[in-house]
Order: C-alpha cells, then sequence, then structure tokens
C-alpha cells in the first residue's frame, strides 16, 4: 500500500480527494455522452450543442489562476465545500434549463467550480501527507479523474438511453450532494495559504519562476499532442476498421487501462521525475505512432490507443508535483497554472486537431501530434531544475 504509514485521517482525506476529482471529472465529460439528444431536444445541431463542452472548458482555462488567487485566503475544506456546491448547481441548472442558454450558463458555473477545485485539490493532498510522499499522494487523488473520464461519457450516455438525458443530469446531481455531504464529515482540514485574501501572491526567485513556467509548458504542450488526436478518437478507429456497434467497449477498454499509468507514476514520481515523464512521452509516441497510416487494424489499434493513453495518465503527476516542487509561488497557484494549462491545451488541441483533419486527414494528424509529443520531451529533458533525473527526500517539499 503505497500510505500505509499514514494516519488513518489522512487516508480517508486523500480517499476524500479522490471522490472529488472523480466527480469534477463526471460532472465535465457527462454531457458527451448526451449531446445527441440535449440537440433534439433544443433543436438545434449536435455541433452546435458542443458549445456546452467550450463552455465549461472556457471557463477553467481562464479562471483557475485569478479565481485560485482570489480565493488564496479562504479556508481550504470550506473552499473545497464550495465548488461541490457549484457542480450541484450546475447539474441540476442544465438538467432543468429551458432553454440552450440557460443550460450553457450552468455548464459556466461548473466550469468556475472547477476552476477552483482540480486548483486547490493537489495543494490539499500535499499537506495531507510527508513531502517524501507528495507525488504519490498527487497520483492517487488524480486516479478520480481517470476514473471519471472512464465511467462519466458511457455511464450519461447509457443512463440517458433507458430515461433521458435531463434524468442523466439530476442523478448527477444527486451524487454531488451526497458526495459533499461526505466531504463535510470525513475531509480533515489544512492550513490555509499564507496570502491576504484577493492578493497577488509572491514570487520567489527568478531561477524558481523559470523552472515553475517550464513546467506549465511542458503541461500544455503535452495536452495539446494529447488531444489533436484523442478528440476525434471515434473517427480515427473507424478509419481503421473497427466497427461502430465496438466503439463504446473499446473507449471503455482504453479508459480503463489508462489507470495503470497513474500508478506506474505514483512509483516513480517521487524518485525519478525525469525518467517517468521521459517513459510516459515515449508511451505516447509509441501507440500514436502505431496508429500512422494502416499498420494495425480493428482491436490492434484498440491496444496501440491504450499504450497511448496509459503514458498520457501519467504525464499530470509529473507536471503537477514539478509545479509544486519549483517553489515559485503558492502550491495551490501552481495547481491552478497547470489546471489552466491543460485546458488551454484541450481547446487549442481539439480546435487545431479538427483544422488539420479537415483539409488534410489523419495521415498529415498523427504526425503532428507526434511531433508536438517530442517537443514537450525537448523542453522537459534540457531542463533538469524543472525534472530532475532523481530526487533525494530533501529535494522535494511542499
Amino acid at each position: 500500500m503505497l500510505f500505509k504509514s499514514l494516519p488513518g485521517s489522512a487516508i480517508v482525506g486523500l480517499c476524500a480527494l479522490f471522490a472529488c476529482t472523480f466527480t469534477a471529472l463526471t460532472s465535465e465529460v457527462a454531457p458527451v455522452g448526451l449531446l445527441i439528444d440535449m440537440a433534439q431536444t433544443f433543436h438545434i445541431k449536435t455541433g452546435s450543442a458542443g458549445l456546452a463542452i467550450s463552455a465549461f472548458a472556457l471557463m477553467v482555462a481562464f479562471g483557475a489562476v485569478p479565481l485560485t488567487i482570489i480565493t488564496g485566503g479562504i479556508d481550504r475544506k470550506l473552499l473545497m465545500l464550495v465548488s461541490l456546491g457549484g457542480y450541484m448547481v450546475s447539474n441540476v441548472t442544465v438538467a432543468l434549463a429551458p432553454t440552450f442558454l440557460i443550460l450553457c450558463l450552468g455548464r459556466m458555473i461548473g466550469g468556475t467550480a472547477h476552476a477552483v477545485l482540480m486548483s486547490v485539490v493537489a495543494a490539499y493532498a500535499a499537506r495531507l501527507v510527508p513531502a517524501k510522499m507528495t507525488g504519490r499522494a498527487i497520483a492517487f487523488v488524480y486516479g478520480g479523474t481517470s476514473l471519471g473520464a472512464i465511467l462519466g461519457v458511457p455511464g450519461s450516455a447509457a443512463i440517458g438511453h433507458f430515461t433521458n438525458w435531463r434524468v442523466a443530469m439530476l442523478i448527477m446531481t444527486g451524487l454531488t450532494t451526497l458526495l459533499l455531504v461526505c466531504v463535510a464529515v470525513a475531509l480533515p482540514r489544512v492550513a490555509t495559504s499564507p496570502a491576504t485574501p484577493g492578493g497577488v501572491p509572491s514570487m520567489r526567485s527568478g531561477t524558481a519562476m523559470r523552472s515553475f513556467l517550464l513546467v506549465v509548458l511542458v503541461d500544455a504542450i503535452f495536452f495539446l499532442a494529447h488531444n489533436l488526436l484523442y478528440t476525434y478518437v471515434t473517427p480515427l478507429l473507424l478509419d481503421h476498421g473497427l466497427v461502430e456497434s465496438e466503439l463504446s467497449i473499446a473507449l471503455l477498454i482504453t479508459g480503463s487501462l489508462s489507470i495503470l499509468g497513474l500508478w506506474l507514476s505514483g512509483l516513480t514520481v517521487d524518485r525519478w521525475p525525469a525518467g517517468g515523464l521521459l517513459s510516459s512521452g515515449i508511451f505516447m509516441l509509441i501507440g500514436m505512432g502505431l496508429m500512422y497510416g494502416h499498420v494495425l487494424s480493428g482491436w490492434q489499434c484498440v491496444v496501440a490507443i491504450a499504450i497511448w493513453c496509459i503514458g498520457f495518465s501519467a504525464i499530470v503527476p509529473f507536471v503537477m508535483s514539478g509545479a509544486i516542487r519549483a517553489n515559485a509561488t503558492r502550491p495551490d497557484v501552481a495547481g491552478a497554472a497547470i489546471n489552466s494549462a491543460s485546458n488551454v491545451g484541450i481547446l487549442l488541441g481539439s480546435a487545431l486537431g479538427g483544422q488539420v483533419l479537415s483539409s488534410m486527414g489523419f495521415n498529415v494528424l498523427t504526425p503532428v501530434a507526434l511531433v508536438v509529443i517530442i517537443s514537450a520531451l525537448l523542453i522537459s529533458l534540457c531542463s533538469p531544475q524543472a525534472f530532475p533525473w532523481r530526487l533525494s527526500e530533501s529535494d522535494d517539499h511542499h
């Protein structure tokens, strides 16, 4: 067990944070499996219904850092509870929305809550454990995001299929309400960041800031590379011969296997950051590279995508712990910057990938994604301050 030396309260706290990231990610991606039904309800095109996803991501991309700074002086546990309350309001607004505009406004509320919760959760986990366990704690807590990504889309789609999309979102509201109660009871309090509410956090030395900004840049580039291609993984699989009726089970398998990446990163993130990050990038390169042309077909492609997703899922613990380890600013602001950069990568990857795919197809899009991964690896390997090859206990700190 990764945390066998921790007191029971810390283990319960980490489990509560895991549940928070699971609920957060499920709330974010649930509408993906419901878009067609939403579009039919409001008599709009499915492409237009995609604005419900964009509205959420935009709030995270541009709100994470300023919101985390503004809320710096608020009790961390209270902030977690308020964020979960935001998800509740968002989901119930979406479920009951009389117009698509109201639905998008509800999604923007959810994006605001997401900007705060996902920025604070890494720093919260770091404060529950000794410094030598920071990376492992972050890897464990962010395992909830992988589980949410695995279950969110097929789960909401299944509920929507047997009932309707509004019931699916009401069920999400109920689960979030239950989690809020559990967090209020079980999550231990941690110290509030030493900052004046609304004040800009102090920045450390220029060297620390350069290291921090490099970690943020590497994170954004990895997310850009992943989403250039993964946004269009369904047509990619169809292009390689998988039949449409097998798509949902194929995505469930690749998502489930991606948890292996988080487990592997938990074993290496506090010991060999550079080696672990390099291995993750190589997994992505191998998996994506096998999707070039038609070297593989059918279920062989599912294996390739699983390899790629295992590598990608391991990236977040490395960049999140690296941003905190740089000690350039408060841990929660560091988490907010990574959160924001990830969503910028998602937005740009989806948009640019769509343009390249429409004009030049997968034979160009896949190599472009590979080049972007290589650039992220080169930047990270040229900066041992951000991603050292080996960490001693004294090197890692909160």
